[in-house]
């Protein structure tokens, strides 16, 4: 992050930076299915379900996989069999198809936002999502403080690929250097936005990456407006 000048534009992704997974959600879908995996177990599993996840979308894996995968990862942390792990993830889509899991809003966040746009800044989401992240942003009560809502199922391209930023700058009619992408995994978010010439900062208000320093690291999307209020 250019410490010199505050950005015109900040861009969001979505799950674990502005909405967070509902663990509870993910032990309920597997008791739905005959199975146990208690909330804090699968919260512990979350580490590795998203290295693996990064790992994956690097390579090339489609988002729906990479969504499995992530799924699947904390259910077998939590110390389900492959069988069961795979019957609690479909259980867990369908209750994500129904109302996205990743919905719980920072007690902070609203205010924050608000503080922001305040102090001038403009804001948009580029996330990969599933084709209905606009209407689980309004259903949780942020849509209105985006100008724009770029997800992946609809766009046909998923990050780290830098065509998905680009499209977002162009549509906000913004230059990349007066832009800041804010985001949750390493690979994914801070390599595919600078490769479309934004500043990137990591939210790991998880604390999933202790030791990352490649980007200035905020324990939460409020730390991070304050800063640039600052």
């Amino acid at each position: 992050m250019n410490a010199s000048r505050r950005p015109q534009v900040v861009l969001f992704d979505a799950g674990n930076t502005l909405v967070f997974l509902d663990h509870g959600a993910l032990e309920e879908a597997a008791r739905l299915v005959g199975s146990t995996a208690p909330s804090s177990a699968l919260r512990d599993g979350e580490p590795l379900a998203k290295q693996r996840y990064e790992q994956a979308l690097s390579a090339g894996t489609s988002h729906e996989e990479g969504w499995n995968l992530y799924v699947r990862t904390m259910y077998e942390a939590a110390g389900l069999g492959a069988a069961a792990a795979q019957a609690a993830t479909e259980s867990a889509r369908a209750c994500h198809d129904a109302f996205n899991l990743w919905h719980r809003v920072p007690d902070d966040l609203v205010a924050a936002l608000a503080r922001g746009q305040a102090a001038g800044l403009r804001y948009g989401v580029v996330s990969n999502s599933e084709g209905k992240l606009s209407d689980l942003l309004a259903r949780v009560g942020l849509l209105s403080y985006f100008e724009l809502v770029v997800d992946s199922a609809i766009e046909g391209v998923r990050k780290p690929d830098p065509e998905i930023f680009r499209r977002a700058l162009a549509r906000m009619g913004v230059a990349a250097s007066v832009a800041l992408y804010a985001g949750d995994i390493p690979h994914v978010d801070v390599v595919g936005a600078r490769a479309a010439g934004l500043d990137a900062v990591l939210i790991d208000t998880l604390g999933h990456y202790p030791s990352y320093s490649e980007a200035p690291r905020f324990a939460s999307v409020a730390a991070l407006i304050t800063t640039l209020c600052a």
